[in-house]
């Protein structure tokens, strides 16, 4: 029985020490990390957008020239 509680007893401060004041410091990270990957995210749409558009002059290039 005593180390039953023991081990609920170590558990319990386990959980409780995981939940830290750092917790903040880690959500600004993240945050900060979120917002470079949605810029490069959107450079990438971006230099998508150009190169269908560069494949639909060459395609129309294409067609002119076997008509």
């Amino acid at each position: 029985m005593k180390l039953l509680i023991s081990v609920a007893a170590i558990l319990v401060l386990v959980s409780i020490s995981g939940c830290d004041k750092d917790d903040k410091q880690v959500k600004a990270a993240d945050t900060g990390l979120l917002k470079t990957q949605l810029e490069t995210l959107e450079q990438a749409k971006q230099v998508e957008q150009q190169v269908q558009e560069a494949a639909e002059q060459q395609r129309q290039k294409i067609e002119a020239g076997t008509q």
